[in-house]
């Protein structure tokens, strides 16, 4: 048995986790006020918080009432429940494809995903980086009566930082359980109009509460996945299912991902816990000014030092590496000589998809081989330069 590092550092401490308690057994917790203090965080922006980026986005098809059959041009790499969604709306998908060096699309691909049926766009930012939208609004230029959506799920920098581009109508923000500033959950919204972001609120508000037991549920089982941060209780972890013969992949995505008990749509059409709002506003008001820069200068050291320019997004400079992929068509040969290193490399636990369009046919041809040859690598501020060394080494003698 040998000491490894996880794919994952959860972007949370045990200190934050004893506060996520604290506000469990809180009593009458307001809820108003809590709202009201988070909006005033962006006292500029016209700010929208719900319980996941996807309940937002649903919320937004629900209020634009778009005729069946439009089609929503998205970026062509997104996860599956995005998909859903705007399936379950009528409405059709026209992926994008991407340049998977700047994670960026192309003017002249939007211009042509367009048809009179258009009704919006959606611009998914991957891995921890932002897309410059100017060739999207470019491609619009003619087309105002298109929604512009940019789904920044993985993309939050901090306070004062990156919200939306100028004429993007929503974007949405991520705080889930494995998201930069995790609250275990709960996403921010940011509307161009007031009128929109009340519109939105209002549907919101009609929702039913996750109680804050069921998040006290999610507090504990974060709790306990805390502790396998440590490379030697992670290790024996893995020790431990190889020798029960459980697959420890399996255990591990499934303790990650959101659980439906029932339909997607009845799950994501919830309004958050009270404790996990107060959550959210205490980690959100509590931030260091530094919290991202360590992580960057981790992959920044990793991005520059790989042989190859297989890194995902080397040539964007917004990159804070959420997660760190890699492109290889060695897949099982590099995340097994990675876990003999010591290093828990994979290619199954993210959700990400490339997308296919919904009358069939291929997904765009730069997304769909990508992702075919994507791994993600642990690359965080918590591994010793030395670590970071031998990683870089196995990486490149095996791609």
């Amino acid at each position: 048995m040998i000491s490894i590092y996880p794919r994952k550092k959860l972007d949370h401490s045990f200190r934050n986790i004893f506060s996520a308690l604290s506000f469990v057994l809180t009593p009458r917790l307001n809820e108003n006020r809590i709202l009201h203090d988070i909006e005033n965080l962006w006292p500029k922006e016209n700010v929208i918080v719900g319980l996941s980026v996807r309940t937002i986005f649903d919320t937004i098809l629900t209020q634009q009432k778009f005729e069946d059959g439009s089609e929503v041009v998205m970026s062509g790499i997104t996860i599956p429940d995005m998909v859903e969604i705007v399936e379950a709306h009528g409405l059709k998908i026209v992926p994008v494809d991407l340049d998977m060096d700047s994670l960026q699309v192309n003017r002249d691909a939007i211009t042509s995903a367009l048809s009179k049926k258009t009704v919006m766009v959606v611009a998914a930012h991957l891995f921890g980086s932002r897309m410059d939208m100017t060739p999207i609004y470019d491609a619009l230029y003619e087309r105002p009566d298109i929604l512009i959506v940019e789904d920044c799920a993985q993309a939050f920098d901090g306070i004062g930082k990156y919200t939306k581009q100028s004429r993007t109508d929503i974007s949405m923000f991520s705080f889930g359980s494995i998201k930069s500033v995790t609250t275990l959950g709960c996403a921010i919204g940011f509307a161009k109009e007031p009128n929109f972001q009340r519109q939105i609120k209002d549907s919101l508000a009609k929702y039913d509460r996750v109680s804050n037991t069921q998040f006290l549920s999610k507090v504990l089982k974060y709790f306990m996945l805390k502790f396998l941060e440590n490379p030697f209780i992670y290790g024996f972890f893995i020790s431990l299912c190889q020798l029960m013969k459980v697959d420890y992949d399996n255990v591990i995505i499934s303790s990650i991902r959101m659980v439906k008990n029932a339909g997607l749509l009845e799950t994501i059409r919830k309004a958050p816990p009270r404790a996990q709002l107060k959550y959210l506003l205490h980690r959100l008001s509590n931030m260091n000014d530094d919290h991202f820069s360590k992580r960057k200068e981790a992959g920044d050291y990793v991005s520059t030092r790989l042989k190859r320019s297989n890194v995902h997004g080397f040539r964007n400079d917004t990159h804070s590496y959420w997660l760190f992929p890699i492109r290889t068509p060695k897949r099982s040969i590099l995340v097994k000589a990675l876990c003999d290193a010591g290093f828990d490399a994979t290619f199954t636990s993210t959700q990400l998809i490339s997308i296919n369009p919904t009358d069939g046919g291929m997904a765009p041809e730069n997304c769909e081989q990508y992702m075919s040859e994507t791994i993600y690598l642990p690359v965080y501020e918590s591994l010793p330069i030395a670590k970071l060394e031998i990683l870089i080494s196995v990486v490149n003698d095996n791609t």
